[in-house]
């Protein structure tokens, strides 16, 4: 495969990640072109061997810092050319692998985009003097404050007991989430497009998770139980972390996964039963978990990590 592939066709692949960076600069109207940025370079990350793909990153930030400027290059090589590398070499190397989890290289570029995220917050602050998370903080402030002014006009009291400095710390907090969230979100949308790029190409057969197969990796309420204790004890220490922050982000971030999973196996279920004809048991599940809501699926879901009831492992826990 990668004999197939290589400096003239990852250049070829590399000009049209440089492409889409333009359009989604220059062009406002195709400023959403933005979200495929990674899909090229993952493609790269997949077919080529490691130094090419490390040229990619280095031409890529040149003719981005000559194009348009050397921060935006920064944010572009960190944020999108990084994490599509990442994720492309995940799948490269689950291709022969049978029993590779297909969700893999989700995963990894879920906490590939997530750190790459923080790397660059960090470098915006403490190198170009860009408090990205101040001038974020800023922006809600004032249209928050810009509300309330047109409310007041309009004699309309809904903001009247709410302060702006609670919300702003409780968006602050919940600042790792979205984070997280983001990443899955990017993740996912680069790997399926990978999927569908080479497939339609010809290239390369890609195995393409489906949701109702999905599982999360490992064994996540033991690691979410340690994690917690971990949180729990560094409370008790009181050597300054922000611990109450992290159990709100771990709980949500958690619970929303375990909520993703529970609809996996819900829909699942749905599908086996509907084929047997069995629509009684479809009707009396949704019914149960109308009664108990996403507090039922995440149980479902939890437990379907520790039991795998659909038998979709192809390893076990750890």
């Amino acid at each position: 495969m990668n004999k197939k592939f290589g400096l003239s066709q990852a250049a070829m692949i590399v000009t049209l990640g440089i492409i889409l960076v333009l359009i989604s600069v220059y062009v406002p109207m195709l400023a959403i072109l933005a979200l495929v940025v990674p899909v090229p370079f993952a493609i790269i990350g997949t077919l080529c061997e490691r130094k090419y793909a490390f040229l990619s990153l280095i031409s890529t930030f040149l003719v981005i810092m000559f194009c348009v400027d050397p921060i935006y290059a920064i944010n572009i090589s960190i944020m999108n050319v990084v994490p599509g590398l990442i994720i492309g070499n995940i799948a490269r190397h689950n291709i022969n692998n049978e029993n590779s989890n297909k969700f893999e290289p989700i995963y990894g570029g879920m906490i590939a985009f997530t750190v790459c995220t923080i790397v660059f917050f960090l470098l915006s602050k403490f190198i170009f003097n860009i408090d990205l998370i101040g001038e974020f903080s800023k922006a809600i402030k004032d249209g928050f404050n810009e509300q309330m002014s047109i409310m007041e006009k309009l004699n309309v009291d809904l903001y009247k007991n709410i302060k702006v400095e609670d919300i702003l710390i409780l968006i602050k907090s919940m600042i790792p989430t979205m984070l997280f969230l983001q990443g899955l979100f990017a993740s996912f949308i680069t790997y399926y497009l990978e999927v569908f790029m080479l497939k339609r190409t010809k290239i390369l057969n890609l195995p393409k998770p489906t949701f109702r197969d999905f599982y999360l990796p490992g064994n996540a309420v033991a690691t979410s139980l340690v994690l917690y204790l971990i949180v729990l004890l560094l409370g008790f220490m009181e050597i300054g972390l922000y611990t109450e922050s992290i159990m709100l982000n771990l709980q949500m971030v958690f619970n929303f996964m375990f909520i993703v999973q529970g609809i996996a196996v819900s829909i699942y279920y749905a599908r086996k039963w509907l084929k047997q004809g069995t629509g009684k048991n479809v009707l009396v599940s949704g019914i149960l978990l109308g009664l108990f809501g996403t507090m039922g699926i995440s149980f479902i879901g939890m437990l379907d990590s520790i039991i795998d009831f659909r038998k979709v492992r192809s390893y076990k826990s750890t």
